[in-house]
């Protein structure tokens, strides 16, 4: 198979020539290999590939719904026996103890994980920049980034390595980096992804793993195979009526949905941003829906303070067991941003940590009644258009608290509020700056309604898929089409 003819194909076309016998597993390993000699010298996306995995690839595709396609996963713990440096030097050569329970589902549904993509460190800057591997670049453009965590998969599925790669988002990671590389990012509803075998859901629920795409179908087909509880869940979100893929077959009528470009942590907005969510806003309501200017009314200082004593918390908690495992220094061998995160946490209280709990508590209870008066509340998913390399550089000399979370506030002003109160959210590629970056929009239904956001998501695709490209968006400059 020729890289152009592969690259053109999301993952579901891929998985219907291998149902019919004109592509094999292995063939679609060494376009995956091929790919990467091709594009990622000029991306630093994918920090390796897996020999071993790629050499026992089968010649014959499985009987499964993606019949033993290649895709990757970011350098967190995800697959049993795989490296997970979690982007850090203080984890660096940390192996994964087991696999997570989702994964052992998508990967029973005919994914074969053949290599790791870059992270930022621990999951925390909103830049794919550590000092253990150096920057991701973006396919569009790789002189800018490509937001955070999950910044090396959104660049690997955009430049066309792989269909969809897996990602994580704990304020914003999945969605940031498929909104800064033209790609379709869904954050799920909290629970509906299972973090077991550890916790329902992680960061004391605010965090959630799933797959970046270029595709509804893929996503929708996706959430089909890996969504529910595990045993020994702490709580069992309510079960979907009926798969994620017949959803998106049903063309959604009179949705009354909430616009609002307004800025809730004061950053300001790129004005080619705000015209971008405005036009989202006139093609929903071009295809029958009611839109109108809205916002939930909740306070974002409360929010944000909530949010930094959290993750400062869970910084204080975690790292020492790592340094200790890792046999390294703290202080030697973390980067500045989470340094600082973690030193922080060390100060925070019990009760702190409460009140933090329960200001969560409020604001979700503030969201889920403005979200009881409409079916869908669209935002731009970031404030700002991807960034030069280095603007926000995490590892900067005298950064603080403060520093780390005004860092984060262009990319999850609109982003994090839902990991906070739980509902789920979709980047969708619907728009394009003067410079043909890509500009993401937000899709936010309310708790445990993917099915509408997928249904919503895939009646706007059939607008825009006509031109080449994902969602008619053309190929990015480094892609692996070209060679």
């Amino acid at each position: 198979m020729r890289l152009d003819e592969y690259a053109a194909h999301d993952g579901t076309g891929l998985a219907h020539l291998l149902a019919k016998g004109e592509v094999t597993p292995k063939e679609l390993g060494r376009c995956v290999e091929r790919a990467v000699a091709a594009v990622n010298p000029a991306l630093n996306a994918v920090i390796e590939l897996y020999p071993d995995r790629l050499e026992t690839l089968s010649e014959v595709a499985s009987a499964t719904p993606f019949g033993g396609i290649a895709t990757l996963t970011k350098d967190f713990p995800i697959e049993a026996g795989r490296p997970a440096d979690f982007g850090s030097r203080l984890a660096r050569g940390f192996h994964a103890g087991h696999d997570a329970v989702y994964w052992r589902r998508l990967r029973a549904g005919g994914l074969n994980n053949v290599g790791r993509t870059t992270s930022s460190e621990f999951g925390v800057p909103a830049v794919t920049e550590s000092a253990l591997y150096g920057a991701t670049r973006n396919p569009w453009n790789p002189e800018r980034g490509v937001a955070g965590s999950s910044g090396g998969a959104a660049a690997a599925v955009a430049a066309g390595i792989v269909p969809f790669a897996q990602g994580s988002d704990g304020g914003g990671s999945i969605r940031n980096p498929a909104a800064f590389c033209g790609l379709i990012g869904l954050k799920p509803s909290r629970g509906r992804v299972t973090g077991a075998p550890n916790a329902n859901a992680p960061l004391l629920g605010l965090a959630t793993a799933f797959m970046l795409t270029r595709s509804v179908r893929d996503t929708a087909a996706l959430l089909d195979l890996c969504h529910g509880p595990d045993v020994g869940d702490g709580y069992e979100i309510v079960p979907p009526m009926g798969t994620y893929l017949d959803a998106t077959k049903r063309r959604p009528k009179g949705l009354r949905i909430a616009l609002c470009t307004r800025s809730w942590s004061g950053v300001q907005i790129d004005p080619e941003v705000v015209t971008a969510a405005r036009s989202a806003a006139e093609r929903l309501s071009s295809l029958g829906h009611h839109v109108e200017e809205a916002s939930p009314d909740f306070d974002y200082p409360s929010f944000l303070q909530a949010q930094k004593v959290i993750w400062a918390a869970d910084a204080a908690a975690h790292m020492p067991a790592m340094a200790r495992h890792m046999n390294r220094s703290l202080e030697e061998a973390l980067g500045t941003s989470v340094y600082t995160l973690y030193r922080w946490g060390l100060g925070i209280s019990g009760a702190q940590l409460i009140d933090a709990l329960a200001a969560y508590d409020r604001v979700t209870r503030q969201v889920g009644r403005f979200l009881a008066g409409y079916d869908l509340l669209l935002t731009p998913t970031n404030a700002m258009l991807p960034e030069l390399i280095g603007t926000f550089d995490p590892d900067r000399a005298g950064i603080d608290v403060e520093d780390v979370f005004s860092d984060l506030a262009p990319k999850e002003t609109y982003t994090a509020l839902f990991n906070a109160t739980g509902q789920p959210a979709i980047s969708l590629p619907l728009g394009r700056s003067r410079d043909g970056l890509p500009i993401g929009i937000q899709l936010v239904a309310r708790f445990g309604r993917e099915d509408l956001l997928l249904a919503a998501a895939r009646q706007i695709e059939e607008e825009v898929d006509r031109a080449p490209g994902v969602w008619g968006q053309g190929r990015p400059a480094i892609h692996a089409g070209d060679f």
